[in-house]
Parts: structure tokens; C-alpha cells; sequence
């Protein structure tokens, strides 16, 4: 598939909240994205007696990719392989299936494969109407479970999350005794869900101790309101943020996606911004946005998935959910790659996607 660049300047600089403003020098970042490619994986497979589907989640370590599968009843992750030759995305090849050996009930969300120690941390999103908190596992490359982080008493169930909500993005962080955590809606504490309507939807994203999952900082993150309506209206409709991606301690890249029922292309809007969260208030200790002026962690708009959406199959841009740095090119530019989650095509024609980006810095 031919190339397509997006051409970017990221200017990370950042905003007050309700009526406090602030100035400060902004941080400059340039890069471009340029579209390499997407590759399918094929509808009803298969493999080592599981339907390959719900990739929830995808990071690249030593050559591999990993994705965690959100099948609530066989909890597993895929190994694979993606192969670029000459520029370009040729092919998706599954390496293998890894059953998680867990004794409770979990949903699983997000992954990352810590390489100093060989281990993968991962979270369950919960349950929050069956009164199940939002998890983080520590576990080895076989699937078994080495720790459980202890969950931030405001993350737990009781504590004003909502059902589908919770623990989606994770992230290592560069201090190793830590984890970036992202909640995927507000806390009905900090504020509404997303609406069709301009709003403050804040979520919060952690700085989390691996042991005792004490936070050591934390910021707000403003999502954008719900781009387009329902076919009905007034069907259902959502935005949130799935994923996380983190570039240094202040510098992270954050996944958005929207979602509206009725339509052909699947109904899905899907943004990659930059977040710059160095001057962004400390709300560890804050129980209630909606009651607190606070300084929100500052969003730039890097891309937006309908600019492609021509250039993928059948016009889908699916759930993505995922997103990683994958490995340098020939040419010495480093790749970007997101998965979709197709929930098992459950509700919808679906596809598991995987988009391929070149980072092009200047």
C-alpha cells in the first residue's frame, strides 16, 4: 500500500481550568506520522482452540508484539509477529497464545512487557456493577501471576466509577518502581461523561508504586465531548480514552476514541494526541474535580484516524484500543502501531486492525 503523510507540528504548551490561568514557556515537540499500512486479521480464526479476537491492548518488546485478549472466560495474550520490507507493512503473523492462570474474575484491558526483568504488567478493568475494582497484575511470560498491585482505594468499586470505565491505559513508566495507569471515563465525582456538548469530562490518569500501589502523582486528562450523534439519535454514544502511551515522565501520547451506533463505517472516531502534563495540577489527593480548580494536563491534536479512513478496509477505522512504538525502519525512523478490539464481532461487523505508522522526527 502506498504511503500517506501527515504532515504535524505538536505544540505542547498548556491551559488553566475554570477561571485560574497560567503562563509558562511551551515545550515544542515536531514529528510527522506517515501511513504505512494496515493488515487484517482474518474474520473467525482460530488458533489453539480460541476465536482470535478482542485485542484489547499491544506493545513491542525484543522483536515480538503483545496483545491482551478481553475474552472474560479464556484470559490470554497473543505473541506476534509483524513484518516491514521495503518501507511498507507486509503481514501479521501470530506467534502464539499465552492462558493467564488466574482464580478470579477479571477483564482485561491494557499490557505492557517489562524487558529488564522479563515479567508483563497488565490490568482488568473490573466489574463495577458486580462490585469488582479495577486490578494491576504482575505476571511472567507463561501466564502466571507473580503480584497484584494493591488498587488505589479511589479506584475501588464503591468509590464512583463507572461500569466500563475504569483501568484501560497502562504504561511503564521511566522511574522502574512505577506504572502510568489511565482511567477511561470520569469518576462520576470529577464529572459527567462525555456529551454531545462542549464540557469539562476529566479522567485521571496515575503514577502508581508497582508494590504498594500508592500514587505518586496524578493529573487530569479532558476529554474531548462526543463528535457526532447516534443514527437514531439518541442511541448510544461514547467517548473515552483506551490507551496510553508514555514518551518520558512528563510526555505521553493518549489514545481517544468515540463511538456512535447506526453506522456502515462502524461509527468510530479515533484521535492520537500529545499530553504534556509537566505543569498539570497534582489531584492524588483531590476527591472531587467538580469542587476543586485544578490545571488539566495540556492535549494536542497529532492525528485523527479519518484522514486515512479512504485508505483502510472498507472505510473502517474499528476500536482501537491499542497503541506502541514498534521497531526502527531501514531508513532510521522509528514505528508507531495501533490494534482494534473487534469484541468478538459480537454487536457489529467488526475487524482486528493493525495500523502502521512512520515517526518521522525533525
Amino acid at each position: 500500500m502506498r504511503f500517506f503523510s501527515i504532515g504535524l507540528l505538536c505544540v505542547l504548551c498548556f491551559f488553566g481550568c475554570k477561571t485560574k490561568q497560567q503562563t509558562t514557556t511551551s515545550t515544542t515537540v515536531n514529528f510527522n506520522l506517515k501511513f504505512i499500512g494496515e493488515q487484517v486479521i482474518k474474520d473467525n480464526l482460530v488458533y489453539k482452540n480460541n476465536l482470535v479476537g478482542g485485542l484489547s491492548s499491544l506493545d513491542y518488546a525484543n522483536g515480538k508484539y503483545y496483545a491482551i485478549c478481553d475474552d472474560k472466560d479464556t484470559i490470554r495474550f497473543y505473541t506476534l509477529k509483524l513484518d516491514f520490507e521495503d518501507g511498507s507493512f507486509k503481514r501479521c503473523t501470530i506467534l502464539d497464545a499465552t492462558n493467564i492462570i488466574i482464580n478470579e474474575k477479571v477483564d482485561p484491558e491494557g499490557l505492557r512487557y517489562e524487558a529488564r526483568n522479563n515479567s508483563i504488567y497488565w490490568t482488568s478493568e473490573g466489574s463495577i456493577r458486580n462490585n469488582i475494582s479495577p486490578s494491576i497484575f504482575k505476571m511472567d511470560t507463561l501466564g502466571n501471576i507473580l503480584q497484584k498491585v494493591p488498587t488505589p482505594k479511589m479506584f475501588r468499586a464503591e468509590n464512583g466509577l463507572r461500569n466500563n470505565g475504569t483501568f484501560e491505559g497502562i504504561s511503564l513508566s521511566k522511574d522502574v518502581d512505577f506504572l502510568w495507569i489511565g482511567m477511561e471515563l470520569p469518576l462520576k465525582q470529577d464529572g459527567d461523561e462525555p456529551k454531545l456538548i462542549d464540557g469539562k469530562y476529566p479522567v485521571r490518569v496515575s503514577k502508581i508504586n508497582k508494590k504498594t500501589g500508592d500514587i505518586a502523582f496524578q493529573f487530569a486528562y479532558m476529554l474531548d465531548k462526543i463528535p457526532k450523534d447516534s443514527k437514531p439519535s439518541g442511541k448510544f454514544r461514547v467517548n473515552g480514552s483506551p490507551e496510553i502511551l508514555s514518551i518520558d515522565e512528563t510526555h505521553f501520547l493518549v489514545l481517544e476514541r468515540a463511538y456512535a451506533s447506526g453506522y456502515e463505517n462502524g461509527g468510530n472516531t479515533v484521535k492520537i494526541y500529545a499530553v504534556d502534563c509537566s505543569k498539570a495540577t497534582n489531584i492524588a489527593n483531590v476527591n472531587s474535580l467538580l469542587k476543586t480548580e485544578f490545571i488539566p494536563a495540556k492535549k494536542t491534536l497529532i492525528f485523527d484516524f479519518e484522514s486515512i479512513r479512504s485508505k483502510l478496509t472498507n472505510g473502517i477505522v474499528d476500536n482501537i484500543e491499542g497503541i506502541t512504538f514498534g521497531p526502527t525502519l531501514a531508513n532510521g525512523n522509528r514505528t508507531l502501531l495501533v490494534v482494534s478490539d473487534d469484541n468478538f464481532r459480537k454487536f457489529s461487523k467488526q475487524i482486528t486492525q493493525i495500523i502502521a505508522f512512520e515517526v518521522i522526527q525533525d
